[in-house]
């Protein structure tokens, strides 16, 4: 099956089926499912693919030219610049549309400064025969900067929950829960979990084995960015499963507040950090916290790391039976809760949320008469109003207990119109939200999951 997230293949076709030259931008994370979706696309097109790589620019050129050589005739042989070959592709390209796919762009932009120009010059020549389209795949890190630049760019990104779970429709909630408490959606990583197989024998071997892909793979990643850093791996296992302050980080790793800043942002700015505020507040807000938002991460900083000398000694099953397994069902009440921030963002695209919800997330802060901090796990504001919500992760029924521990905090925003929203992965009482007022609302697993494949 192949989803078609944010409708990135339906726009695709839309604009090839224009017939106009262009020139766009696909940006991702490896795992994302780049290469299926160009798969998907290139069906029934004549399709020109080249992967750069992390060569000199002389290189790379030889290489395209000696592709379009086997693709195009003897023709191509003759090009000395890639002016000359982007011309002789223009011309190629008005006697029977094609793509031309450039794959992990950034090493050629980085060796030829004028290619990103030369390339995106096709569309404003407006007396060209050409029909070529030409896509261009970059790093998804390079989004902000570039993106608001290009007349049409996109943004792959991993399945949100309810996405994810029409591809393992035979898993339980709670497996499927804990695969994408591990893979976070990314499909490349959903690939190590094929269907028919036990999730918690893959889980084990892949994670607990000294010679487990997953096991190695994590520090291997982190390692592409940034080599041998030890502070890098000490900055992910301080912040671990659980959100901390800028200070619990510095104060574990030894760094300076300036120092473990900006690692932090150097690792948001690769997806596997966050910085997360209060959805009351600014992003400049002093009361940030930091997450690990890339979940394969997360889980091995979580459950990996502490134990890896065990692992390398051959006992990384007998960790994962003895001391990860009964942790798992409070990790992936987390992981829960997470989902529920989906359902919001995804009722907001949908209309069917109270207000706008220009912020979804948490909220934090000092009760201002009994002087302790009070955390609210899900919350979501806009202008004048505020939805408080909680989450219930129990085989139990929910009843008006669990709407009056949330209701105390009201006091917090006495200026706010205030929305309830419950989430339980077992149900409520028969009534609940009948008798709870016209502002609260409750909201099952099984509920959710109905409401959203009928999306």
């Amino acid at each position: 099956m192949f989803i078609d997230r944010d409708q990135i293949l339906t726009r695709l076709d839309q604009i090839y089926k224009e017939g106009r030259p262009l020139c766009v931008s696909l940006y991702s994370r490896h795992g994302e499912g780049k290469s299926r979706l160009l798969r998907e696309f290139s069906k029934g097109k004549k399709v020109l693919y080249y992967a750069a790589s992390c060569v000199p620019w002389e290189e790379n050129f030889q290489l395209l030219k000696d592709l379009c050589l086997r693709k195009f005739g003897s023709a191509f042989s003759s090009p000395e610049k890639f002016s000359q070959l982007l011309k002789m592709l223009k011309k190629e390209s008005a006697r029977e549309p094609f793509v031309l796919i450039l794959d992990h762009f950034q090493y050629l932009a980085f060796q030829n400064r004028r290619l990103f120009s030369q390339l995106t010059a096709l569309s404003r020549e407006s007396s060209s025969s050409s029909r070529m389209l030409i896509i261009l795949c970059k790093p998804s890190h390079l989004w902000e900067k570039e993106s608001p630049k290009e007349e049409e760019a996109f943004l792959l990104r991993p399945f949100h929950f309810f996405e994810m779970r029409r591809l393992c429709p035979d898993l339980s909630y709670i497996d499927q829960i804990l695969l994408y408490s591990i893979t976070g959606g990314v499909p490349g990583l959903m690939e190590y979990f094929p269907p028919g197989s036990s999730l918690q024998e893959n889980l084990e071997k892949l994670f607990f084995t000294e010679k487990g892909v997953l096991y190695r793979a994590i520090p291997f990643e982190t390692g592409k960015y940034y080599g041998s850093s030890a502070f890098i791996g000490g900055i992910l296992g301080a912040v671990g499963k659980s959100p901390k302050h800028l200070q619990e980080i510095c104060d574990r790793t030894g760094l300076s507040p300036s120092a473990a800043g900006s690692l932090l942002a150097s690792l948001e700015n690769h997806g596997i950090i966050e910085k997360i505020v209060p959805v009351t507040e600014e992003p400049s807000s002093r009361r940030a916290l930091y997450r690990i938002s890339h979940n394969a991460f997360r889980f091995w900083y979580a459950f990996v790391y502490p134990f890896q000398s065990e692992i390398e000694a051959g006992r990384g099953p007998e960790i994962f039976h003895k001391q990860i397994l009964s942790h798992l069902s409070s990790y992936l009440k987390d992981t829960f809760q997470d989902i529920c921030r989906e359902f919001l963002r995804e009722s907001v695209k949908t209309g069917t949320s109270p207000f706008p919800m220009e912020r979804v997330g948490m909220w934090w802060g000092q009760h201002p008469t009994k002087k302790r901090t009070e955390y609210i796990s899900i919350a979501a504001s806009w202008e004048d109003q505020i939805l408080l919500g909680d989450c219930f992760w129990t085989d139990d029924w929910i009843d008006a207990d669990g709407l009056s521990r949330l209701q105390k905090h009201a006091g917090l925003f006495p200026e706010k119109e205030k929305w309830y929203y419950l989430f339980s992965t077992s149900d409520f009482v028969y009534g609940f939200e009948a008798m709870s007022g016209s502002h609260v609302r409750v909201f099952s697993l099984d509920k959710m999951c109905r409401i959203m494949d009928n999306v």
